[in-house]
């Protein structure tokens, strides 16, 4: 792997960052403590081309793959972003706008994907439900097919852009006699008849990412609106896990942005007569963030390499950072609290908040217990049967 970057790479790193520490910053605050989703921040992104970065060029994208996205959000979180934007963001691009680019019919591109490029249109990823979170085989969501539609009836839970969703994908079951192989993947919009949004849940972290339920009531889905025809819901599933996982790059960005502050108040911050940064305890400290951070770099950038590069599915690889970038955010963000002292816990400081927000990270996209899980199937293979006595 080379670890080069490219011009176009360098680019979109400038260009992101700069945004963010003049448009995106400056908000974080205040669209944290009113968990609200900015949509005049959101249009701007999209004037500038950053909703279609995976989109390729022919539909008003960027096409720069899985690395110059990476680096992107990793910008962004560098640059000051709250983490429940760049959530929102980066679901939008890689479990939404991706899944029609990779699996979608031409007619189907050409519909959806300039409008999600732009930002015109914000896109979600309806899979898990009241009863299935880690266990995706386990939906319940059903799709029966009548003529020329399908009807869709169920719940959805914990979607990230859930209430402010113009489209989105669904998986339901349309064959259960067939296991996993019966699950099917629907493009959805927000007008169909039969679809409504649940109340928008109060989260502790990520309050600028709205996610809420969405119910299917005898949702009538037209049938070219079915992505990648009927059974491949299960790659569709598994396209999106690899993607969204890589995706949650932007976390190393706010690790930056912590380590940045936390070097700046320990050389302005004195105690028993000398700033706290002269002391072993505290330097400590910043290396170890220094350290997580540049081994979550080389994480995700080999991860992001491995989808650039058609080497996926790579579960072993992707589990082995999203389990690792899971504990050293909460750890980072610890640290942080930790240096600030007294006013690590205060509002005013966003030291607090990226703890909030590190316990969304630890869950979405796969536990880190389930991470586990998979780093040990990998390693060890299938359980082995317990022979009775």
């Amino acid at each position: 792997m080379d670890f080069r970057k490219s011009e176009e790479h360098l680019a979109i790193e400038a260009s992101v960052e700069k945004f963010a520490r003049q448009e995106m910053a400056p908000l974080a605050k205040e669209l944290d403590e009113k968990g609200e989703f900015s949509m005049e921040l959101w249009k701007k992104m999209g004037s500038l081309g950053y909703c279609g970065l995976l989109v390729d060029e022919k539909y008003g994208g960027s096409n720069l793959g899985a690395l110059g996205t990476v680096l992107a959000l990793q910008a962004a979180g560098r640059g000051g972003a709250d983490q429940g934007t760049c959530l929102s963001w980066a679901s939008h691009m890689v479990i939404a706008s991706l899944n029609i680019q990779t699996w979608g019919t031409e007619e189907q591109k050409e519909k959806y994907l300039p409008r999600m490029a732009s930002g015109e249109w914000i896109g979600a990823m309806a899979l898990t439900e009241p009863g299935a979170g880690s266990d995706a085989s386990s939906i319940t969501t059903r799709a029966v097919r009548k003529g020329d539609k399908y009807i869709l009836n169920g719940t959805k839970m914990f979607i990230t852009n859930g209430p402010i969703c113009d489209i989105g994908i669904v998986l339901a079951v349309t064959d259960p006699s067939k296991g996993p192989l019966g699950i099917s993947a629907f493009i959805f919009e927000k007008d169909f008849p039969g679809f409504s949004r649940g109340k928008k849940i109060d989260k502790m972290g990520m309050r600028s990412s709205p996610t809420s339920e969405l119910i299917f009531e005898d949702c009538i889905i037209p049938e070219e609106n079915l992505l990648g025809g009927e059974g491949m819901g299960a790659l569709v599933a598994n396209t999106t896990l690899h993607w969204e996982r890589t995706g949650m790059g932007f976390a190393i960005g706010t690790m930056e942005y912590n380590l940045n502050l936390c070097k700046e108040y320990a050389l302005q911050r004195y105690q028993f007569g000398e700033p706290i940064g002269n002391f072993q305890a505290v330097r400590h400290r910043l290396a170890e963030m220094k350290i997580d951070i540049e081994a979550a770099k080389c994480l995700f950038y080999r991860m992001a390499w491995l989808i650039d590069t058609d080497q996926i599915p790579a579960i072993l690889d992707i589990s082995v950072g999203k389990a690792f970038l899971s504990k050293a955010l909460v750890k980072n963000a610890d640290a942080a609290i930790s240096i600030f002292g007294g006013y690590g816990v205060c509002s005013e400081y966003p030291v607090q908040r990226s703890y909030r927000d590190a316990k969304i990270i630890e869950i979405g996209g796969g536990t880190y217990d389930i991470q586990l899980n998979m780093i040990a199937a990998a390693i060890m293979g299938p359980r082995q049967k317990v022979k009775k006595k």
